[in-house]
Formats: C-alpha cells, structure tokens, sequence
C-alpha cells in the first residue's frame, strides 16, 4: 500500500465525482488500496467513510481516496451501510501512516505484516488486511467468493514481481540516471509501487525515482529511500 500526500482541498466540490481529476493529480492513478493501476474511467472516487450512512462527509476531501471496482465494493461490504467511528485509528491509511513500513509484499504474492510492529498497529494492520480482500491470504479467505478475490490478488502479484525482476535486469546491465527516470515512469503506467521498491530495494536511485513517479509521499523516506516515520507508523 503506497504512502500518499494528499495536501488540503483544492477546492470544495458539489459533486464527490468531480474530485477524481484533483485526486489522481495528487495520488497517481493506482488504486490507494490494492496499487493497481487503472485508466481514469476505472477509478473511483471512494469515500473513507462510506457516503450513505455519513452524508455529512460525502463532499469532502479528507475523506477521498481513490480505488478500483474490485476494492471499493469489497471495502462496501465489509464495512456495511451503517455509521461508523475510529475508522482512521482502526485501520492503516495510505495518506495518514507510512504503510510502506508495515505492508510487505513478496515474490511469490503474498502480502505479509513487517516484523516489529506495536500491537495497535499490527491489529489495525490485520483490519485493513480483511477489508481488502485483494490483500488477503487465500488461506484466510473465510468463504468461496473471498478465496477467488485473494486467489486472483496473489496471482497479478506474482506476475507483476516476475516483469519487474525483468526490468532490474534491464537497469542492471546499463545502470543510468536515464535509465532509472525511464523505468520509473514506465512502472507508474504498470501498479504495484510496493512490488518496485521491492525489487529494487538495493537501489536507492531507482527508489527515489519510483517514489517520483508513482507520487509517493517523499517525505515517508530519508535520502537513502529507507522508510521513516509518519503518523502512528
């Protein structure tokens, strides 16, 4: 799940619809959720809060993120339609954490916690896990339809890491700053930040280029990409 600056409002919007543009100006067009990346016509302008039963938040941009179908009806589900409390301090959010320091991602697909997390966060770590079941293990998934989710989650991750390790192959034959701008800019186009800054965690000049690209929140890094503190993580 890629840290995000998303700065304050813009503007004030009539219609939460119309925010999609300032948003993938500010967070890229990826899914906040899952990473993948999408066509604009394919994000959604998702509601932290869920619109119906907070209609109090339904306009307002800190209460926007941006998703896929498959993460935003899954989130819907999960949270239901009645109102809620604590959601920033019961989940892990991409604009407020750096979950860069507690989602791990692997090559053969799975999303994993990092060692060492406090207890809080690890729980609330574990909730954002279940509420997304694109991140979900298969061998968690608690039904059929859940499984399949995860299923698909694990495998689009296994292929992404297997294109990745191809481009560190590319850069490792011709290790250029033009390279790596390259690479960067094509890795936004494709998803899965996580996944690049994975695979090129040995890399400190891809990884800064990654974090432009993908319009990472630079300052959830130090100069040698190593990722620092922000918020409660």
């Amino acid at each position: 799940m890629k840290p995000v600056k998303k700065g304050g409002s813009p503007r004030a919007y009539a219609a939460y619809k119309s925010a999609k543009a300032d948003l993938i100006a500010a967070l890229g067009a990826q899914c906040s959720y899952c990473e993948a990346a999408k066509d604009p016509q394919d994000l959604h302008v998702e509601h932290i809060y869920p619109k119906d039963p907070h209609p109090e938040r339904a306009l307002l941009w800190e209460n926007f993120l941006l998703s896929c179908s498959s993460c935003n009806s899954y989130k819907s589900q999960h949270l239901g339609n009645r109102r809620r409390r604590g959601l920033e301090t019961r989940y892990v959010w991409p604009h407020l954490d750096n979950t860069f320091r507690v989602f791990k991602y692997s090559s053969d697909g799975r999303v994993e916690l990092r060692a060492r997390l406090r207890e809080h966060i690890t729980k609330a770590a574990n909730f954002t896990i279940d509420m997304f079941g694109f991140m979900l293990s298969p061998q968690k998934a608690k039904s059929y339809s859940k499984k399949g989710i995860a299923f698909d989650g694990v495998s689009k991750r296994k292929e992404q890491w297997a294109q990745v390790t191809q481009f560190r192959v590319m850069y490792l034959g011709n290790p250029t700053m033009s390279n790596a701008v390259t690479i960067s800019n094509a890795a936004a186009k494709m998803g899965y930040f996580s996944i690049w800054m994975e695979v090129f965690k040995d890399r400190a000049e891809v990884r800064k280029e990654l974090i432009r690209a993908f319009k990472a929140d630079p300052d959830c890094f130090d100069g040698g990409t190593c990722p620092v503190k922000r918020g409660r993580i």
